[in-house]
This record gives structure tokens, sequence and C-alpha cells, in this order.
């Protein structure tokens, strides 16, 4: 389970200058809009970072650098719904000042996100997931029948333009 964070640290060396320009040298903010959760990987530690329902960014440790590099690496954005080129991503010594500088470059991002971008990404989230629920169910896809037409899990008549039915009736399947 994810609780909100507290932060106190220091500038990040390795913080870019804005970094250095937001937080004035210590800073102390509450995340009450970001939570984490562990990753299911057993092999190193790696933490999704959700704003409500979006994942948003990675904080992990990262892979094959070399000991003397920073070992934790950071990434911020979310696609579809944000421009690839929007998103920004760093290093840090430790999880303390990967965490830190990955709250900056939150706040400087997500104030220049609309709530249509946040839709976008829901709605595939809840697309893909209803896909992989019709998969397992041995669901036809209405794409698979010449007709066009097929019966989702839940027992109601589908076509090819099924958009609305999962956003309306499968709203949330994802999350």
């Amino acid at each position: 389970m994810s609780y909100p964070q507290l932060l106190f640290t220091p500038t990040c060396r390795s913080a870019p200058q804005w970094v250095a320009q937001l937080s004035g040298g210590f800073y102390m903010t509450a995340m009450t809009a970001l939570t984490r959760r562990r990753s299911d990987n057993p092999h190193q530690e790696n933490w999704d970072v959700y704003f409500s329902d979006i994942h948003v960014g990675t904080i992990g440790q990262r892979v094959g650098v070399p000991t003397s590099a920073d070992q934790w690496g950071w990434r911020v954005g979310f696609f579809p719904g944000m421009d690839p080129a929007a998103h920004c991503q760093g290093s840090a010594a430790t999880f303390e000042e990967a965490r830190a500088t990955f709250e900056l470059a939150w706040q400087k991002l997500q104030p220049t996100l609309s709530e249509a971008q946040f839709e976008e990404w829901r709605r595939s989230r809840d697309f893909h997931a209803w896909k992989n629920r019709m998969w397992a169910e041995k669901c036809r896809m209405p794409t698979q029948n010449q007709n066009g037409q097929s019966t989702c899990f839940c027992g109601a008549p589908i076509s090819i333009g099924c958009e609305e039915h999962i956003h309306t009736v499968h709203r949330g399947i994802g999350a």
C-alpha cells in the first residue's frame, strides 16, 4: 500500500539547473498527489509513481552501470496522452535524491498537463485491460468476425466501433 510521503532533503547534486532554482537549497513539501507502488521485479528495487490513477513515472535502481556511477534513475512522463519529447529523466546517487528530483520535475510538468491528456491515458489503459479480458475469456473481437460483430464478455453485443461501450460499461477495468 502506498502512503503520501513527506520530503525534506537538500538539493540533489545531479539535479538539473532548474531544480536548484526551484528548491533554493532545502525544501519541504507534502507529496499528497503522488503515491508510489513497489514493482513486481524481485531482482531490483523499482517504484511506479502515480498521480491519482495515472502512472506518471518510475524511480528505480539502474542496471549495468559501474559502481562509480549514480545507482538510481528516474523518469517522469506517460504515454499516450503526453508528447514523448516532454518526458524527462535523470539519475541520482541515492533513492532519496532520485525521489526528490522526480518530485521537482513533476511539479514543473504537472501544471502544463490538461485533464484531456490524463483521460487519453485512462481510455488507453481501460481498452487494453478490456482487450486482455476478452482474450482471457476466449471471446472473439469484432474484427475477428466477417460481419464486424461480436459479444463482449459482459454479454453485450458489440461492433468494431466499441470504444464507447468500453468507456461507459467497463470504465476503470484497468485501474
